[in-house]
């Protein structure tokens, strides 16, 4: 009797389930989300709770993305490709939650295997990060006294990445009796309480069964499934509107076994991939036998050791900490497909719909560090993300009046703005000038020079001309007028100087590189290509070196934005009571707009990221100055400011946002990953252990690597994997 060989139980390397609660299943479904880039699938149990309706219906509407109150449900399905989007009536375009191919139900004389409602002993339930497996034990006891020991396996194929495979077996423990079983693929799904199906063709054959889903995105994605069993009993299949299943009866005696083998292959339009999604997926499927799934997994577990030899921080000295890196490097692995061009990272890492899906500024700032240095080519997959996009940049600039291209501030896989929220939508426009500086990242740290002149040139070019339009000219220098910056909690601010610092950066690599180009030769053709004249480089070069920028080597605390000293000061203590909660829930947005009260990293930000411009002393006055002002309701505030303690030497502030950074998804009591992975989180941690406690400088400003550790007191020793210019190195740092 086959069944895939696990890995011994080990603390350090498995996230645990400890037990089930009703009120904190959801959140183990968002913590435990498997995927293999191509496709990713929540953590719900495979019978699902017999009181949640997953296809419910109703109206999400645009709200603050960071006080919205998503509905509550004990469980929520989630089944996502990245690329397929559906449109929705309030929020633009959203990614599809399809139809959840893991479903498999049992039943005993009628009583269905339900873990609310069943008599359930010896749980447990863990996601094994080493090879990204999801298992799940426990024995059901039936109301006529068959005890059955239920023990399930599943994992989507790294190493084919269109197949998803399941196990479960069942051992009847004592009694006798008939288990009937369903497995299938359930299509009575919702997503924000939208139906974005337009049909489902639900088909079966001597070989399998599956459902085509036409959506109203005008993607067409094909799920098929096959199931092998143990032993030979009659298979037969069962369908209705929305779900279609393998159904089938087996007898079990005290001591026996049987296992159920599901392999799933799913297929899509946006696969980039020749041929009929249908066709592709028949010949995926066809192809799998049960001899071949031993040889699967394997080749699955072999991948996943790869990834891990190339990526994997090692801490001798704090377990949770190197837990948590673990956690967080295993979702950015799995949140990425380096093969698909068209598609990035959404902030949700593609475990739950809160941010539709959608793209945000996290990819290049947060994200695309840890891919530079363990990966390059997922990084170049982004980058070239942002490339086939730049026309949907370039409708955002005209739609709002401008020359060029204006990135949105939320993307989905048009590249035009699809943020419901005006505020955002408007005015935080620093994702722009973001995507110049993620480019020079990647360059300087790769050595990709060509992948200046093949791609990146066209975007500097345009987003150049937006600048030189948006900008408004004032007592002798250019200024960005209504800005939103990082901090959030200011909307329509004059001249923020981190979006006004990044601006001159672009700008400046802009006409850098073209200076590049045309010592080798290349730039004409570019030239008449984006048929860009003289007098646009005198604007480019104009707007670069007049922009205003409050800051010089002699300055002491910068102020985020023009008038930031005359905004309202705040009583904290006596406003927010409970720090448990964000601030911005104990006031109205009204008054939060003109306070000093920052939801996150705004000049520390800029601190980071140009560490070149600053000394340790302006270092310390700016973090002294706004850190107590601070509320961190980002998610993406913590690890910059724990990076930004390290570096000048606050060793234990920056161990207590280490732990601040931890909690934002592994704290069960604040159930974060409720609605997804907090992905940019993920990668601020990676970044907070390399850049802060290592001291590692940045690939944008140093040709060599160079390392200034801080490390705390108990870090015995941290190894850490690094990329550069192409070469895997391994570097150890220990306290001496």
């Amino acid at each position: 009797m086959f069944t895939f060989e696990r890995n011994e139980r080990d603390l350090k390397h498995c996230i645990y389930d400890p037990g089930f609660n009703e009120d904190s299943a959801k959140y183990y479904e968002g913590l435990l989300t498997q995927g293999n880039g191509y496709m990713h699938v929540r953590a719900s149990f495979e019978e699902g709770l017999k009181s949640v309706k997953q296809d419910e219906e109703y109206d999400r509407k645009p709200a603050n993305v960071t006080l919205e109150k998503h509905k509550k449900q004990a469980s929520k399905w989630g089944t996502y490709i990245p690329g397929v989007v559906g449109a929705h009536p309030y929020l633009f375009t959203e990614i599809v939650n399809l139809p959840f191919f893991m479903a498999a139900n049992f039943s005993v004389k009628g009583e269905e295997l339900d873990m609310e409602k069943s008599n359930i002993a010896g749980y447990e339930r863990y996601l094994d990060l080493r090879d990204a497996t999801l298992v799940r034990n426990f024995v059901w006891t039936t109301k006529d006294g068959l005890k059955l020991k239920m023990e399930y396996l599943r994992f989507l194929s790294l190493s084919q990445k269109h197949l998803a495979f399941s196990e479960i077996k069942i051992t009847a423990l004592s009694g006798e009796g008939d288990l009937y079983f369903e497995s299938g693929i359930d299509a009575r799904v919702r997503t924000n309480g939208f139906n974005h199906f337009e049909y489902l063709i639900f088909s079966h054959d001597d070989d399998s069964v599956g459902v085509r889903v036409g959506t109203n995105g005008k993607k067409s994605v094909v799920m098929r499934a096959k199931l092998f069993t143990s032993e030979p009993i009659d298979i037969a299949t069962k369908q209705d509107k929305s779900r279609i299943d393998y159904v089938g009866v087996k007898h079990l005696k005290k001591g026996e076994s049987f296992v159920l083998h599901k392999v799933i292959c799913a297929t899509s339009d946006c696969d980039n991939e020749e041929g009929d999604a249908l066709e592709r997926n028949r010949e995926y499927l066809s192809g799998i036998k049960f001899s071949d799934l031993e040889e699967a997994f394997i080749s699955h577990k072999k991948a996943w050791l790869q990834k891990w030899i190339d990526s994997e921080i090692l801490i001798e000295g704090d377990e949770r900490a190197e837990k948590a890196l673990r956690f967080s490097t295993y979702h950015l692995l799995r949140s990425d497909n380096e093969e698909n061009e068209n598609v990035a990272i959404c902030a949700k890492g593609y475990a739950g719909e809160a941010y539709c899906g959608r793209y945000f500024w996290d990819t290049e700032i947060n994200m695309l560090p840890f891919f530079i240095h363990t990966n390059p080519k997922a990084a170049k997959s982004l980058l070239m993300f942002r490339y086939n996009t730049l026309e949907g940049a370039k409708r955002n600039a005209l739609a709002y009046g401008y020359k060029g291209a204006r990135y949105p501030w939320e993307s989905s896989v048009s590249g035009e703005e699809e943020c419901a929220c005006w505020q955002y939508a408007d005015h935080e426009i620093h994702v722009t000038a973001d995507i110049i500086y993620a480019v020079m990242h990647y360059v300087k740290a790769t050595g990709d020079y060509e992948f200046i002149k093949n791609y990146a040139i066209d975007i500097m070019v345009e987003t150049a001309r937006y600048w030189c339009d948006r900008v408004d000219y004032k007592n002798g220098e250019y200024v960005l007028l209504s800005v939103m910056g990082p901090d959030e909690y200011l909307p329509m601010t004059n001249n923020n100087v981190y979006t006004n610092n990044m601006v001159r950066f672009a700008l400046k690599t802009t006409l850098s590189c073209i200076d590049k180009l045309k010592e080798e030769g290349s730039w004409d053709e570019i030239k008449d290509r984006l048929h860009v004249t003289q007098e646009e480089l005198w604007e480019f070069s104009k707007v670069a070196n007049g922009i205003k920028v409050s800051f010089d080597k002699e300055s002491h605390v910068i102020m985020q934005c023009d008038g930031f000293e005359d905004f309202a000061d705040l009583d904290f203590d006596k406003l927010w009571p409970d720090r448990s909660k964000c601030f911005g829930t104990f006031i109205s947005q009204e008054k939060n707009y003109r306070s000093k009260a920052l939801k996150q990293a705004d000049i520390l930000e800029m601190m980071m990221l140009f560490p070149k411009e600053f000394s340790k002393s302006q270092i310390e006055e700016n973090y002294d100055y706004y850190e107590p002002i601070t509320t961190h309701d980002s998610s993406l505030s913590a690890a910059v400011h724990g990076i930004m303690a390290a570096k000048i030497g606050r060793i234990d502030e920056a161990e207590a946002f280490l732990q601040r950074v931890i909690d934002i998804d592994l704290d069960p009591d604040k159930k974060g990953a409720e609605e997804g992975i907090h992905i940019a989180n993920c990668g601020g941690l990676w970044q907070l252990v390399v850049y802060g406690f290592a001291g590692m400088n940045s690939a944008l400003w140093e040709d060599e690597i160079k390392f200034t550790p801080n490390l705390p007191k108990n870090w015995q020793k941290v190894i850490i994997p690094i990329t550069w210019h192409g070469v895997k190195k391994r570097y150890v740092i220990s306290q001496d």
